[in-house]
């Protein structure tokens, strides 16, 4: 840890149970943060917004601290972490459906997201809350697997045409990995062509189904970026990317360098590699450690990264310039401006819920929330 973070006990904890399976080592550092000092409900509101309450469920009860805390917060921790048990269960059976009928028709898609990890990373269903699943599926494709929806019952969302639902099951449907489907410019964050990262993907079974997940190197640099274009706000998606790593050997982190490189995000794995060395001091491989000593952040960048070390929100103009480093300043340009200003439709996503501005009031509504007047969320 740096000389400059400064972190709650809140934030201390959420990081030492940041942990799948901990042992007595961890868990003692878990139990030696707590003390009367903690705010439980401020504990607690902090780790379901992050997504870690399953975590901080499980590590509690390893511990034996869920017996040393009110019956009241101990319910609630329950509460969600057995919540997020039905909820993705629940996903899962869905998921399951629509892969079978999927493999019928001879659509490939790619898990994203958490219900990736969910089959490649974590064992606990518990640990991980989802709010929808991320598919991610070819543009020739796109056609045949919303048909496939369809006739299953998922109906288009009139607002997002590429969210699909079937009661409480919504599957976000994306046709270019760094979505450049709603900022076309986005696709520019690429040095080459998606389709060579679709066919490195990985097969996974899904009850004797096949599906797939990115390969391991380009799941670790996606989820990086989906943390990067969040401004890293929920630490759930930081500890998805330590987890993804924690059995890793040396050679995998080489080929990781390598794939930064080749997909021109040399940049986006070293603030990675940053906040995972400086939140949860995961202890890189010698090599690694090398690279990121070398490494040294521009003031701004180190600005903005140990806001989020000290579990403070980045401001949402920040990922603008982090997430587009490295690209030439035409097509960071382009990235600007249209992340800044697109096109009406998008922005009536934005501004769901004020259909009735016209296409003037929307970009001057988007004026306002860019300048701070409005919450910002690009």
């Amino acid at each position: 840890m740096t000389e400059f973070s400064v972190r709650s006990f809140e934030n201390k904890i959420l990081s030492c149970c940041a942990v799948i399976d901990p042992d007595g080592d961890q868990l003692q550092k878990v139990s030696r943060y707590m003390s009367d000092s903690v705010d439980m409900d401020r504990l607690i509101g902090q780790a379901i917004m992050d997504g870690m309450g399953g975590f901080l469920y499980k590590n509690f009860l390893k511990a034996g601290l869920l017996e040393t805390i009110s019956p009241r917060h101990k319910q609630k921790l329950y509460t969600v972490y057995y919540l997020t048990i039905r909820n993705n269960v629940r996903f899962l059976h869905a998921l399951n459906t629509v892969v079978e009928d999927l493999n019928q028709e001879g659509i490939d898609i790619v898990l994203l997201q958490g219900m990736a990890l969910l089959h490649t990373v974590y064992r606990d269903v518990g640990l991980r809350p989802m709010k929808d699943i991320d598919l991610w599926v070819l543009p020739e494709a796109y056609q045949r697997l919303a048909a496939t929806l369809v006739r299953q019952g998922f109906t288009r969302d009139a607002l997002y045409p590429n969210t699909f639902r079937k009661g409480q099951t919504v599957l976000d449907v994306h046709t270019h990995i760094l979505w450049a489907d709603r900022i076309k410019s986005r696709a520019h964050l690429l040095s080459m062509n998606q389709d060579e990262i679709f066919h490195k993907a990985v097969e996974v079974k899904l009850n004797g189904c096949k599906t797939l997940c990115l390969n391991p190197q380009d799941q670790f640099l996606y989820l990086g970026l989906h943390a990067l274009k969040h401004n890293f706000e929920r630490l759930i998606w930081l500890v998805d990317i330590k987890s993804l790593v924690g059995e890793w050997i040396e050679p995998d982190w080489v080929a990781l360098i390598d794939r930064a490189d080749d997909l021109g995000h040399r940049e986006t794995l070293l603030y990675i590699l940053y906040l995972l060395e400086n939140i949860f001091d995961i202890g890189l491989p010698a090599g690694i450690s090398i690279f990121l000593n070398n490494w040294k952040p521009g003031f701004l960048e180190k600005m903005m990264l140990h806001r989020r070390i000290n579990g403070r929100s980045i401001p949402s103009w920040a990922q603008l310039i982090l997430i587009s480093n490295g690209r030439k300043f035409g097509q960071r340009f382009s990235f600007f401006c249209e992340t800044l200003f697109p096109r009406p439709q998008i922005l009536r996503q934005v501004f769901a819920n004020t259909p009735q501005l016209s296409v003037p009031q929307l970009y001057l509504k988007r004026v306002l929330q860019v300048i701070g007047i409005h919450r910002s969320d690009f």
